[in-house]
C-alpha cells in the first residue's frame, strides 16, 4: 500500500469536473464505497449505483499520481465519474480501510491445475457468458490454428440482448474487448494474418448489427470499427499473401461503402481511403478502382451527386499514377469534382475552360472554388465570376466574400454597398457595426444611420431598434422604443439590458422595468426563477440607495415579502441576498 502515492482533494478535483466531484463527495459521505482494496499500484472498489446494484472502479497509479482509471457505470470510461471520485476520496481520507491483496498473476501462479479448473468452473457458474472465452486462444499461448467460427460467435454474443438503454454500447464494447486484445496480441507477435481475421470478424459483425451501431449516441461502436480498420492497415504492412491481402482490402472497402454511402458518412471509416491508396500495390489499386466504379451512383438526386463526388476523390487518388491530364479532367467531370477540375485546368493554363466551368456552377460550389482561382493568380477572374451574378445570388457567402475583396483593395464604397445589402437581409448588431465602420471611413455615417433608423421604424422592427440604441448609448431612445413593442413581446433579456443601461440616467424607469421583470420571474413558480427575481430586486435596492430613498425600498420589499409570503423558496432566495 505504501508504494501508491498520496494525493489531495485538489488533485481529484482536477482529475474530474466540478459536477462529478460534488456528486462523488456525496457518495463518499453516504458510505457508498465498499470492498475497497489495493493491488500493487492499483486501488479497487465497488460503489452502490443508481441504475445497477453496484459499479466496479479501479484506479492505476504511477509514481507521479493517477495514471488511469475505469468504472463500469455508463459514463465510467476513463474513470472521471462520481463513483471513481468517491473511491479516490476514500483513499485520501481513510487509506487504512483498504485491504491489501496480491496481484492476480501471483494468486493464480500458486494454484495447481485442478484448483485452476475448479476456479474456472466456479467463475463460469456465476457468469455463464464466460464459457465462450474457452473457445478463444490465449494471447501469448501456443501457436494454434485460429478458430474463426468461435471468433465470430464471440463477436455476435457481444451484441445479444442489447436493450438500447443508456450505456448499452459500452457493454457491447466490453464483450468485444477480449477479441480486440487477442487481435492486438497477434499483431505484436507478427502473426498479422490471425490478427487481421479477428479484426475482419469484428468489423463485419458491427456492420451486421447496424441498429445497435447507429443507436449509440457516444459513438463507442463506430469508434471500434475505426480502430479495427486502422489496425487492418497495420496488418497489411506485414502480410504478403495476395489472397489474404485481397480479403482485407474487400473488408476495408465494404466498411468505407457502409459508412460513406449507407449510413451517411459518420466518420467510422475515415481512415480507409488513405490505407487503400498508400498501402496497396498498383495492381491492387486497379482492382479497388473497379469496385469503386461499380458502386458510383447513377441518379440525379443531391445524395447521388454527393456520393459521386466523394467516390470520385477516391478514384483520383487510386489512379493518380496512371491518369493523364485528359483522363483526369474527364473523371472530374463525371464525378462532379469541380474544385479538382478547375485546379487542374488552371494548372494547365486553360483559363477560359476553368472560367466557363465555374460560371455554370451553383452558388456554393462556386464559393468553394474562389480561393483556387486566387492561388493560381486569377483573383480578378474570381471577382468577375461573383460580380456578374450579383443580381441572382442566393448564397450570401459570395456577397460577403466580394465585399471583403473590395475592401481589401480599397474600394470602400463598393464594399459598403454590398455590406448594406447583407445587413438588410438579416439585420444584426455585427453587420451594423461593419456598416458603421465603413460609412465613417467614407464620412457618410450620419445619413446612413438616419436611413437605417427610419427603415427599421417603418418595418416596425422595434426589438432590433432598441438594441441599436443601446449600442449607441442612446438610452432615452431605447426606453421610448420599448413603449412601441406589443404587450406580449417576449425578449425579456433585452428588457433587463435596457433596465441596466437606464440605472443612472433614468432611475425611475429602470426601477419600473426591474419590478416588472421580478414579478414575471416570481410567477413562473420555480427556484431558478425565484433566484432571478431576487437579483432584479437587488438591482432595485441599489438604485434606491443611489437615490438615497431607502424608505421607498423598505416599503417595496416589505410589500413583496408580504404578497408572496406563501412561497418559502422565494423567501429563501431573498434571505440569501439579504433583501
Amino acid at each position: 500500500m505504501s508504494s501508491i502515492p498520496r494525493i489531495s482533494k485538489s488533485i481529484i478535483a482536477h482529475w474530474t469536473d466540478n459536477v462529478y466531484f460534488q456528486r462523488g463527495e456525496k457518495y463518499y459521505e453516504q458510505g457508498a464505497i465498499y470492498e475497497q482494496r489495493t493491488q500493487g499500484m492499483t486501488i479497487k472498489s465497488k460503489c452502490s449505483g443508481s441504475q445497477a446494484p453496484f459499479y466496479r472502479q479501479e484506479v492505476l497509479f504511477d509514481n507521479k499520481g493517477i495514471k488511469s482509471a475505469e468504472c463500469s457505470c455508463p459514463v465510467g470510461d476513463g474513470g472521471h465519474c462520481k463513483h471513481t471520485v468517491a473511491l479516490l476520496l476514500t483513499w485520501v481520507n481513510d487509506p487504512n480501510s483498504f485491504q491489501e491483496v496480491e496481484a492476480i498473476d501471483a494468486i493464480l501462479e500458486k494454484l495447481y491445475k485442478p484448483e485452476l479448473i475448479a476456479l474456472i468452473k466456479q467463475m463460469i457458474e456465476q457468469e455463464p457468458d464466460l464459457e465462450s472465452l474457452l473457445e478463444l486462444p490465449l494471447a501469448g499461448g501456443e501457436n494454434k490454428p485460429l478458430n474463426i467460427k468461435a471468433i465470430r460467435r464471440q463477436a455476435e454474443q457481444a451484441f445479444q440482448g442489447a436493450d438500447f438503454e443508456w450505456g448499452y454500447a459500452r457493454e457491447i464494447k466490453r464483450g468485444l474487448n477480449p477479441l480486440l486484445k487477442l487481435a492486438a496480441g497477434y499483431l505484436s507477435r507478427d502473426e498479422a494474418e490471425n490478427s487481421a481475421s479477428i479484426y475482419i470478424a469484428i468489423i463485419e459483425t458491427i456492420m451486421d448489427n447496424e441498429n445497435e451501431a447507429l443507436g449509440d449516441e457516444e459513438g463507442e461502436l463506430l469508434g471500434v470499427l475505426y480502430e479495427c480498420a486502422e489496425a487492418l492497415g497495420n496488418c497489411l504492412s506485414q502480410i504478403k499473401d495476395s489472397k489474404k491481402r485481397l480479403e482485407i482490402l474487400q473488408t476495408l472497402f465494404s466498411a468505407y461503402q457502409w459508412d460513406t454511402i449507407k449510413i451517411g458518412g459518420v466518420g467510422a471509416a475515415d481512415c480507409v481511403p488513405e490505407i487503400l491508396t498508400a498501402q496497396t500495390t498498383p495492381e491492387e489499386r486497379v482492382e479497388i478502382a473497379k469496385w469503386t466504379r461499380k458502386i458510383l451512383p447513377k441518379g440525379n438526386s443531391w445524395s447521388d451527386g454527393y456520393h459521386r463526388e466523394t467516390l470520385g476523390r477516391l478514384l483520383l487518388d487510386l489512379e493518380a499514377d496512371i491518369l493523364d491530364d485528359e483522363s483526369y479532367l474527364k473523371l472530374c467531370r463525371e464525378t462532379g469534382r469541380l474544385n479538382d477540375l478547375i485546379a487542374r485546368l488552371l494548372k494547365l493554363k486553360r483559363i477560359k475552360e476553368a472560367e466557363d466551368v465555374a460560371r455554370v456552377a451553383e452558388d456554393y460550389p462556386l464559393f468553394k472554388t474562389l480561393d483556387i482561382f486566387i492561388t493560381h493568380g486569377q483573383a480578378a477572374l474570381a471577382e468577375k465570376l461573383v460580380t456578374e451574378r450579383l443580381k441572382t445570388i442566393k448564397d450570401d457567402r459570395l456577397v460577403d466574400w466580394l465585399a471583403n475583396r473590395l475592401k481589401e483593395r480599397g474600394d470602400l464604397a463598393g464594399s459598403l454597398e454590398l455590406e448594406e445589402r447583407l445587413f438588410w437581409k438579416y439585420p444584426n448588431i455585427e453587420k451594423y457595426k461593419k456598416l458603421r465602420k465603413l460609412a465613417k471611413q467614407l464620412n457618410g455615417w450620419g445619413n446612413l444611420q438616419s436611413h437605417i433608423i427610419h427603415e427599421l421604424e417603418s418595418k416596425k422592427d422595434f426589438n432590433f431598434l432598441v438594441s441599436l440604441y443601446l449600442l449607441e448609448k442612446e438610452v432615452g431612445y431605447a426606453l421610448a422604443t420599448l413603449e412601441k413593442l406589443p404587450e406580449r413581446w417576449g425578449d425579456h433579456s433585452l428588457l433587463i439590458e435596457v433596465a441596466q443601461a437606464a440605472k443612472k440616467q433614468y432611475p425611475q424607469e429602470s426601477i419600473q422595468l426591474f419590478t416588472k421583470e421580478a414579478e414575471r420571474f416570481i410567477n413562473y413558480r420555480d427556484r431558478g426563477n425565484y433566484s432571478q427575481a431576487a437579483l432584479c430586486l437587488r438591482e432595485i435596492r441599489d438604485i434606491y440607495r443611489q437615490l438615497n430613498e431607502i424608505q421607498s425600498w423598505d416599503k417595496l420589499i416589505a410589500e413583496i415579502r408580504e404578497r408572496f409570503r406563501k412561497l418559502p423558496a422565494f423567501q429563501d432566495e431573498l434571505n440569501q441576498l439579504k433583501l
